[in-house]
């Protein structure tokens, strides 16, 4: 294309022809038409001979332009950048390291962007700590924003939605919030998509999404190897933190100066030391044991946004407020009859926090439920049921060496109260004391309910003291395990298990391992980091006396599960609870969209087992008694030669 000389006409239409084709001419790729209607809206007729003799020069280059390009042809060629032009490559701001348009020149005679420029007339306010304009003065004669200013920011009323803002934008002349205030969508340079942007980073604009996952994911800086958000570019254009980018610390706690936990102006570990300080103190500031233990707990937690954004839920916040100043005791919460989730997840906070002593909580919320529910029973039966609760259903649930009431033990103790309730008021029904019930009334009471799990033993407890007559009832007959699901059906499970990912990975591989190993549920979900270990190029369980080694697809999916906790004292498989494994029936209700059960895949398991290897091996790798193997071989009955003995090192 040949030189455009100096005076010579542009009329509107031929001018945005021209620039695209000297743009085409320089490599630059995108619709005509964009250009045409680009150039013509931001090309004044005064400047068109020059912007078109820069464009058709040998020195001009788009895919590098040039920091003294003029500026108008910079502005050109990112709003076609904007619009999807590929073949453009802006300046580089030598202050924050991100491509685009640099107009003003710095302190070096260097021309960066304008939000650089802007920058340098901010400084930090020493009332709130941001990096602010400064306009206002304090009372006592220092530089500070305009909020915090002996003034304050001006109030203002959106014309749109009513709500009172100091910061507002206009929309054909009325003022309005910005939440009502439409924001320009670009392109995001990180997910490629057309979104509101929340900050310019790294090598161009990233929406609010991709914006945040960088400040959540603080990583080793390549230049200085400390823990830093890397949002900015370094000389190479690789990632780096602030100060080897040469810009202020923008994400550095304000107090500590840690870049990890970013949440506003200071980390997340200081807000959440501030949020501790405000609630678990009492009103001397002091801390009460209890509290002073469950702060240190909250402080070592590896996400404290998560704990902030609980603490400001109104019944938890509420009660700690309450045991901080001492008007009520920690204990009290136990006995809460009917607790609601919220409380119950504070009371197992407590307990893992060590605020609440073990022995304390081992039987007392269950016994607060039981006064509850007895209190539906007649009244003369009251002290009877509480007798019996205590030292038989109580006694017996938690039997294990550590004090604690299994979740299943309890759901049978809730389970025979109720029924007993249920008992003694149908007895009150019939005006039958105790002392006069027959045997024909209690065969009556069985055929209307199900009762034989729980009021065979309550009526020898009974009749022991002399409270009922010597009745006698069937209990249930021990049930036999069965298969109940198909060998395809099993395979079909396994192999969905092993590829799917979209159930959840927990769920995946706690499932395989009761499919494959026929685990109890409650000893699969209880497995710790520490019992799962890389021996020998493999991955080796730790359950029993003998190690067993993993297959291929069930070791891919542990290792997955062991990246997300780094603590080896933790559960493999962490509830939603603090300091508790998953419930099995959050299994269970994984199980049920592939039709199977978890009772199913355990018995199907055992009988291949025990159909294949010695009882006593498998009681050694699996730590289960031999008496349960040798009664699945037994109703297997098979020869150990249908399926791979475990490979045990």
């Amino acid at each position: 294309m040949t030189t455009i000389p100096r005076g010579t006409p542009q009329p509107d239409g031929a001018f945005g022809l021209r620039v695209a084709a000297a743009l085409s001419a320089k490599g630059v790729t995108a619709p005509e038409r964009a250009i045409i209607d680009a150039a013509e809206r931001i090309i004044a007729p005064s400047r068109r001979n020059g912007v078109l003799r820069l464009l058709t020069s040998e020195e001009f280059n788009a895919a590098d332009v040039h920091a003294e390009t003029t500026v108008i042809v910079q502005v050109l060629l990112a709003n076609l950048a904007r619009e999807g032009a590929t073949g453009i490559r802006l300046p580089l701001c030598p202050t924050c390291r991100t491509r685009k348009v640099v107009k003003t020149r710095n302190e070096k005679g260097q021309r960066e962007c304008f939000r650089c420029a802007q920058r340098r007339s901010y400084g930090e306010c020493p009332e709130c700590l941001r990096m602010k304009k400064l306009p206002a003065t304090n009372t006592d004669g220092q530089r500070v924003c305009q909020r915090c200013g002996p003034d304050g920011m001006p109030a203002f009323a959106c014309e749109n939605c009513g709500k009172t803002v100091t910061t507002v934008g206009r929309i054909d002349g009325r003022r309005v919030c910005l939440s009502c205030y439409p924001r320009r969508l670009r392109r995001c340079v990180s997910c490629g998509q057309q979104k509101k942007i929340a900050a310019t980073i790294l090598h161009g604009p990233h929406c609010f999404a991709c914006h945040n996952r960088v400040l959540r994911n603080a990583a080793p800086c390549p230049g200085c190897g400390e823990n830093r958000i890397l949002a900015f570019l370094g000389d190479d254009s690789r990632p780096c933190c602030a100060g080897c980018g040469g810009q202020p610390a923008r994400y550095a706690c304000r107090r500590c100066g840690s870049e990890e936990h970013s949440y506003g102006r200071l980390c997340g570990k200081c807000v959440l030391n501030d949020r501790c300080d405000d609630i678990l103190t009492g009103p001397d500031g002091a801390f009460l044991p209890p509290m002073r233990a469950l702060r240190d707990y909250l402080l070592a937690q590896p996400r404290p946004a998560q704990v902030i954004k609980w603490l400001r839920m109104g019944p938890s916040t509420d009660v700690l407020r309450d045991i901080a100043s001492g008007r009520v005791a920690v204990e009290s919460i136990l006995d809460v009859p009917r607790p609601s989730k919220p409380l119950i997840y504070l009371r197992t906070l407590l307990l893992d926090s060590g605020a609440l002593p073990r022995d304390a909580t081992a039987t007392r919320p269950l016994m607060a439920w039981a006064t509850h529910t007895i209190g539906g029973a007649p009244a003369e039966h009251h002290q009877m049921l509480r007798t019996y609760t205590r030292w038989m259903l109580l006694r017996r649930a938690s039997r294990g060496p550590s004090g604690d009431i299994a979740i299943g033990a309890a759901r049978h103790v809730k389970a025979s109260l109720r029924g007993l309730v249920t008992f003694l008021t149908w007895a009150e029904e019939q005006q039958t004391p105790l002392r006069a019930l027959t045997q024909a009334q209690i065969e009556e009471f069985i055929t209307l309910r199900t009762a034989r799990r729980w009021l065979p033993q309550f009526l020898t407890w009974a009749a022991e003291r002399g409270v009922t007559p010597d009745l006698d009832i069937s209990t249930l007959p021990r049930r036999e395990p069965t298969i109940s699901t198909s060998e395809e059906h099993l395979e079909h499970v396994i192999r969905t298990l092993a590829t799917d990912s979209s159930i959840a990975l927990d769920a995946r591989l706690a499932a395989l391992l009761i499919a494959v190993y026929g685990l109890p549920a409650t000893k699969t979900l209880a497995l710790r980091r520490r019992q799962l270990r890389d021996e020998n190029d493999g991955l080796d369980l730790h359950i029993g006396d003998r190690p067993l080694a993993l297959p291929a697809p069930v070791a891919t999916l542990a290792r997955e599960q062991l990246d997300l906790r780094p603590d080896d004292d933790a559960w493999l498989f962490p509830g939603r609870l603090p300091g508790q494994p998953l419930d099995p029936q959050y299994l269970a209700l994984r199980l049920r969209p592939l039709g199977t059960s978890i009772s199913a895949l355990q018995n199907t398991a055992r009988f291949r087992l025990a159909g294949a290897v010695p009882a006593k091996v498998l009681a050694d790798i699996l730590d289960f008694s031999v008496a349960t193997f040798e009664n699945y071989a037994r109703l297997a009955g098979g020869t150990r030669g249908d399926y791979p003995a475990l490979r045990t090192r």
